[in-house]
């Protein structure tokens, strides 16, 4: 039971942050799907370059 609870908590958290980087994504303006493959393959390192990169949800509204 024990390992199978902490495995659970650890998919979670692995899962946990390519849905925060597609919601951050979706909200600049980019490609949400594109953006959740590339937070499984790189967990962090892809928030950190959205995060780097310009918002371009505004420029679509004008």
């Amino acid at each position: 039971m024990g390992a199978a609870l902490f495995i659970s908590i650890g998919l979670m958290f692995l899962l946990s942050i390519p849905i925060i980087t597609s919601r951050m994504a979706n909200r600049m303006g980019r490609n949400p799907k594109m953006w959740f493959v590339i937070g499984l393959l790189l967990p962090v390192i892809s928030t950190f370059i959205l995060f780097c990169l310009k918002d371009i949800s505004e420029d679509k509204k004008e």
